[in-house]
Parts: structure tokens; sequence; C-alpha cells
């Protein structure tokens, strides 16, 4: 089974949209204890909170990295908590939204992906059929994310090409 870290960007903006049960079709979740503050404090999901996302509490050497990590790359808290997570437990995926927190994870070899990732992969494990995906997409288009209108419009035609070739 695939590890996947996420911070706070992705599962606010799958929750906003309706779509955070994505999520669990990636992986083995895990979120450090900060970016679980995050979600919390910007979310209703500390009331209804999903059993299968892991808040992992970081010891205290990770934290020193972790800040360490945030001066370096001029990251948030969490993003640079999950970095840590991500390497403590050799995940798979990390799971940002962040444009900084994606290029930094890059330089460092990651795996990276966003919100729109999770729904593309999605539609292409079959977890979600085309119309779905499209669906997907418009209700991901009216959270707080900003998704540009290129991005969008390129989102639609990989979901179109997908589920054309799922269904040839």
């Amino acid at each position: 089974m695939r590890t996947v870290v996420c911070d706070a960007g992705p599962v606010i903006h799958l929750h906003e949209a309706g779509l955070l049960h994505l999520l669990n079709f990636c992986g083995s979740i895990h979120i450090p204890a900060l970016v679980h503050e995050e979600i919390c404090a910007n979310t209703n999901l500390e009331s209804i909170w999903p059993g299968w996302i892991e808040v992992v509490t970081l010891n205290y050497d990770a934290i020193k990295h972790a800040a360490f990590l945030s001066r370096l790359g001029d990251l948030h808290g969490g993003e640079s908590e999950a970095f840590v997570l991500c390497a403590d437990i050799k995940a798979n995926w990390l799971l940002t939204d962040d444009a900084a927190a994606r290029l930094f994870a890059a330089t460092l070899g990651m795996e990276v992906h966003g919100s729109l990732g999770v729904v593309l992969w999605n539609v292409a494990h079959r977890h979600l059929d085309r119309e779905q995906g499209l669906a997907s997409l418009t209700a991901l288009s009216q959270t707080s994310l900003w998704l540009s209108t290129r991005t969008l419009q390129e989102a639609r035609t990989a979901i179109t090409e997908i589920g054309g070739a799922l269904n040839a």
C-alpha cells in the first residue's frame, strides 16, 4: 500500500469540495499534528475526523529539523513538518497545494501531488468515472484552492482522455 503524507491544503480543499473520501483510495494517509491543528482551525473536520487519516506527533528532533526546513525553504510550519514526516516514514507521496512547497519537494526528489492530482489519479484508477471526474473538477474549482483557467482546461482534457482510454 502507498504511504502518503499530506499538508493541510489538500485535506482542506478536498473537504470543501466534498471529495475528501478520494484521499482514502490513494493509500495510507498521514499528517503531522501541526497540520491537524491547521485543518481543524479552518474546517469543521475536528468533530467528524476521518479515522483513516493518521495524525502523527513528531518527536523533538523532528520538530527541530522541521523548523530548520521552514527557514531554509520559506515554508510554513505544517509544510515543513510534512516534509520531515515524509522522510521519517519513507512516504511514497507528499500531497500539497502550495507552489513553493511543491518546488521544494521536487528539489528533494519527492513525488509530490496536489488536490487536482488526487482527482486525476482517482479517475485513472477507476474510482471515478469520466462524468464524476469532471464534476469533481468543478467542485474543486469552487473551493479556496486557486486553479488557473488553463490548468482547469488541461485537467478536463486529461479526464476526457483518461475516460476515453478506459472505455476503449
